[in-house]
Formats: C-alpha cells, sequence, structure tokens
C-alpha cells in the first residue's frame, strides 16, 4: 500500500493529475469532515475542501515524505479553514456523521433516534477542540500525531483532549450506559 502510495504520488509530482485524483478521491469525506468541524456550514466547508485540493496539487513539490500524504493534505485543510473562520466554531449538532445512527432496536431499549439525540447532546458539550480530537483519533482512526499536525498543536494535547471528551462523554452519558454500551457509543470509542 505504502509503496502504491509512494508511486502515486512520484506520479503526481511529476504532473500526473490522474495520480493526484486516485490519492485524493478516499481522503474527500475526511477532508470534507475535518473543514466542517472549522466551519460549521456544509458549503463553506465543500468549498474549502475543494480549495484545499486545488493548493495540495499546486504544493506537490512540497511534500517531503510520501507516506505522510494524508496527514499533509489534511493539515492544509484544516490550516485553509481556520483561516477561512479566523477561530473554531461549535459543529452544529446536524453535521454528526452518519455512523452514530446505528444502536439497539426500539424494543432493546432506547430507539436509534433516543440515542443519537443523546450523543449529541453530549458531544455539543465538549469545547469544538476536543470534540474535533474525538473525531479525528477515534471515528477517522488518526494517530495522535496526524491529529496534532491537522490540529496545529502539540501531541500531547491532542492525547488531553481526547482524554478529557472520553472522561466528559462517560458523565455526560453515565444515565444511559446500560443502553448505550452495545450501541451507538462504540463509534465514540471505549469511555470508560
Amino acid at each position: 500500500m505504502e509503496s502504491q502510495q509512494a508511486a502515486l504520488v512520484a506520479r503526481a509530482r511529476a504532473g500526473d493529475p490522474a495520480a493526484f485524483e486516485e490519492l485524493v478521491r478516499p481522503l474527500w469525506p475526511r477532508a470534507y469532515r475535518v473543514a466542517l468541524h472549522f466551519l460549521g456550514d456544509p458549503g463553506l466547508a465543500e468549498d474549502a475542501a475543494q480549495e484545499s485540493m486545488t493548493r495540495a496539487w499546486l504544493r506537490m513539490g512540497q511534500l517531503r515524505e510520501p507516506a505522510a500524504f494524508h496527514g499533509w493534505l489534511l493539515r492544509i485543510v484544516a490550516n485553509l479553514a481556520r483561516n477561512e473562520l479566523g477561530r473554531v466554531r461549535e459543529m452544529p449538532l446536524d453535521h454528526l456523521p452518519e455512523s452514530l445512527d446505528a444502536g439497539p432496536q426500539p424494543d432493546e431499549g432506547l430507539t436509534a433516534q433516543e440515542q443519537r439525540l443523546r450523543i449529541e447532546t453530549a458531544l455539543a458539550g465538549l469545547r469544538p477542540v476536543e470534540r474535533l480530537s474525538v473525531d479525528l483519533v477515534l471515528r477517522d482512526e488518526l494517530t495522535y500525531r496526524e491529529a496534532a499536525g491537522i490540529l496545529g498543536i502539540p501531541v500531547g494535547s491532542v492525547k488531553t483532549h481526547v482524554h478529557r471528551a472520553r472522561a466528559k462523554l462517560q458523565e455526560a452519558l453515565a444515565d444511559e450506559r446500560p443502553t448505550l454500551e452495545g450501541g451507538a457509543l462504540h463509534v465514540l470509542g471505549d469511555v470508560r
């Protein structure tokens, strides 16, 4: 996989737009989500993600390590979105990932809709940087180092944000834990 990515990066550096397209296509949803976290508006997030792809294409010569392409591209997205907004905003509740819809059926306790609302409320109580750290590390499965690069903060800060977010989510969902244990909460990782 890494050798295939390195070959695509080399071709993209040489000016092959098809290779660049192949590199960025699987990253589009993640790039969009990162921009959405910062901007809070789907239209602005789509514009920022698209502009980031253009900037990445123009800056391919600046990429030093082919294996770091994903993190490099997402840093461009985060920096552009951060500059566009000027500061991090709260993520609107209606922009949570679809995967939070998964959960037990109504006869198994809470309905999926009730679970989603409780999780949305708990997530809304997190600071924006905590919510984005949780999203990048737990849902997108980035390393702490990759998330730190995207957010422009030290690795230790990302670890702290994720730890605090887990503790806050555990506290906020403590009353619902028996019904959420096997359901939608798994998306957020183990909050124990």
